[in-house]
This record gives C-alpha cells, structure tokens and sequence, in this order.
C-alpha cells in the first residue's frame, strides 16, 4: 500500500532526525579524533626521544652480548686445548 502524503512527510522527518542525529555523531567523532591526532603530534617527540634512548640501550646490550660470547668462546677454546 502506497503511503499517503501525512505518512511521507512523517518518514521524511524522521529520516531528517536521524541524519541530524548521524550528523552530530560524526562531527563529535572527528573533533575527538582530532584532538587525538593533535596530542600524538605532541607526544610524538617524545616518542621519538624514547625510541633514541632504546636504540642506545640496544647497542651497548648487543656490545656486552659480544663481549660475554668472546670470553665464552676464549673459555672454550682454553678448555678444549688444556689451559684450563
């Protein structure tokens, strides 16, 4: 059955009210996203700080690894010709 003009006027308000409704949803959600985006461009020097101290650390750990591994392989060596 065919809606008549009451009920189409009815439909197209409703339709109007969830799009407002939609509408304001995406706008709350892009003004949170952008307050986001803006707080990571801030912390993002800070990030880059810390990714900078890792690295250092990550050298000086694959140094001492190094380190450990030669005395290693020196104690080996020294086992396997019967210094020690």
């Amino acid at each position: 059955m065919p809606l008549n003009d009451e009920e189409w006027r009815a439909f197209i308000h409703e339709y109007d009210g969830v799009m407002g409704d939609v509408e304001e949803a995406l706008r709350a959600t892009l003004v949170r996203n952008r307050r986001d985006v803006e707080a990571l461009a801030r912390d993002a020097r800070l990030l880059l700080e810390g990714e900078a101290i890792l690295d250092s650390l990550r050298e000086g750990i694959f140094r001492i690894q190094d380190r450990l591994n030669a005395f290693g392989r020196r104690l080996l060596e020294m086992r396997r010709t019967g210094e020690l």
